[in-house]
């Protein structure tokens, strides 16, 4: 019995640095995004079907997304890593259970428009709403920057790997807690 569980520590453990060697690979190595049109409510279904067997019973997920959305010009399959990093962070906030509320819509890029230069199109939003404890104010400022972290185990490359992604699909990402003073709410914002 001692042997099989010194066995699963060691797999556990194999498995943890195999993650932690992938996102310094993924951090260091040069971003070349291949933009497509691309279906932004597609890309969360299928970042969810995959996640199905990592969502924990606890946590409810729930996808509202816009009826009508238009393509963005975008990298689905960095995309799809973005949406995973934010979701699996959301679930490792809520270890007793919460919900995590996933939605899209179209809005005004009003900062483009009143900085007074070439309007831009619509932006696309795409938010990530938690029910966990929230990101303390102090930490906001730092959660993408590479190396910092709060958690006990963590490399601080998940989120920094998120920001790096999105602007490399002209994008911006932000946080910020959730109105409803519960939880921390992700917004990805994609022209």
């Amino acid at each position: 019995q001692d042997v099989g569980e010194f066995l699963s520590i060691i797999v556990e453990e194999v498995n943890r640095l195999n993650g932690v060697v992938t996102q310094f690979l993924d951090y260091s190595r040069p971003l070349k995004p291949s933009l497509a049109p691309t279906s932004v409510n597609e890309v969360l279904e299928k970042t969810f079907k995959l996640l199905e067997s990592q969502t924990p019973p606890a946590v409810k997920v729930e996808l509202d997304l816009a009826d009508w959305m238009p393509h963005v010009q975008a990298d689905a399959e960095q995309l799809k890593q973005v949406f995973l990093n934010i979701a699996l962070n959301a679930f490792q906030a809520m270890p007793g259970g919460g919900r995590l509320a996933v939605s899209t819509r179209v809005a005004r890029d009003e900062l483009a428009f009143w900085s007074g230069g070439a309007r831009r199109a619509d932006v696309v939003e795409i938010r990530f709403r938690d029910t966990g404890p929230g990101i303390p104010e102090d930490a906001r400022e730092s959660i993408f920057v590479p190396f910092y972290t709060t958690k006990e185990k963590g490399t601080g490359l998940g989120l920094a790997i998120c920001q790096r992604l999105v602007k490399a699909n002209q994008g911006t990402i932000a946080v910020r807690p959730a109105p409803s003073g519960e939880g921390a709410e992700f917004l990805v914002s994609l022209p």
